[in-house]
């Protein structure tokens, strides 16, 4: 995938959320970062964090805390793609227990994926190389 592929598709993504206004994006380190740093541009979202989630044996963790009350705040969690989907399922468990109300939204997904997003373009079958990594 190229940067400007990778553009176009966030377009797409972004049509799609014409019916959800966040107050704030959350991506998830690392693959999450990017696109929710060009969906802040594209949806006229100032206040964007990231949330660092590590692998731990077959789970996951939040590693770092987002310290600012989110309590009712609407946030959009952004991540790349899902394979699994445990780390964006941790990520929303975080987040809701703060308080927020969390929809989230990736380009694609996998079968593999234990958890379907709010949006997302496509499922596919084969891991994307996106253009960060």
């Amino acid at each position: 995938m190229t940067w400007q592929q990778l553009e176009q598709e966030l377009q797409l993504l972004t049509q799609k959320l014409s019916n959800f206004s966040p107050d704030i994006i959350v991506g998830i380190v690392r693959g999450g970062m990017i696109p929710a740093r060009l969906l802040s541009t594209y949806l006229d979202i100032k206040t964007v964090y990231c949330l660092n989630v590590q692998k731990q044996n077959d789970g996951r963790k939040v590693t770092v805390e987002i310290t600012d009350d989110v309590t009712n705040k609407k946030i959009l969690l952004v991540e790349d793609m899902l394979e699994t989907g445990k780390s964006l399922i941790v990520a929303k468990e975080y987040l809701e227990n703060k308080g927020a109300v969390v929809k989230t939204a990736c380009l694609y997904t996998m079968p593999t994926s234990e958890f379907k997003p709010d949006y997302f373009l496509k499922e596919i079958d084969k891991s994307v190389h996106f253009p960060w990594e």
